[in-house]
């Protein structure tokens, strides 16, 4: 964890994209929030979104947003998390989930200026082109190496995401660490329930 610490301290005050690997609860929305606040757009929104929690159609409506009228039930204009996330930082978790159709349009919006921080797309159902200035952090808990290799997840997306990795060990493989975090769980619930 101290190589994840450096790693952090390093590439904090960049706008580079960075990956985020490691097993489910090992931390690696932790990470995100520590690079974020560390940067200088630690003032500026941190934006999270859950590309697994949401289907396809609704991921790419919350993450462009839409205009009144492009689809039934989109009574009026909404902007989406990339607009919302405009000089912070876009925390997209759980990547490896997003399906190859998503994949793509997510290069193709993000892709004119070759790089996410400086995105260009417009909203579902619209042609005026919106500009953001948003640094992309992902998380996944999913070996997207393979995915590649396997045809499932898009190698320019993997590339242009993965400008920096960080790998997150699982705590079997820190267990000095363990004594570290009862501690700070006694100490954090003695506190809230008042008890010792």
């Amino acid at each position: 964890m101290r190589n994840v610490r450096t790693v952090i301290e390093q590439i904090a005050a960049t706008d580079v994209t960075v990956l985020i690997s490691g097993e489910s609860g090992v931390g690696k929305e932790v990470v995100a929030r520590e690079i974020h606040r560390r940067s200088p757009r630690a003032n500026r929104p941190f934006v999270k979104v859950n590309c697994a929690a949401l289907p396809e159609d609704l991921l790419e409506s919350e993450l462009f947003g839409y205009e009144r009228g492009a689809f039934t039930g989109a009574v009026s204009r909404k902007p989406g998390k990339f607009e919302i996330a405009d000089t912070g930082t876009m925390f997209l978790d759980e990547i490896g989930e997003m399906s190859a159709p998503l994949q793509a349009k997510l290069l193709a919006k993000t892709g004119r200026y070759g790089a996410i921080v400086a995105a260009t797309f417009s909203r579902l159902g619209g042609n005026r082109e919106i500009r953001v200035d948003v640094r992309v952090l992902c998380a996944t808990n999913r070996t997207l190496e393979q995915m590649v290799a396997a045809g499932t997840f898009r190698e320019d997306l993997y590339y242009r995401l993965n400008v920096v990795d960080v790998r997150i060990p699982p705590l079997r493989d820190r267990r000095e660490e363990v004594a570290g975090f009862v501690e700070m769980f006694l100490q954090r619930y003695s506190m809230k329930y008042g008890k010792p």
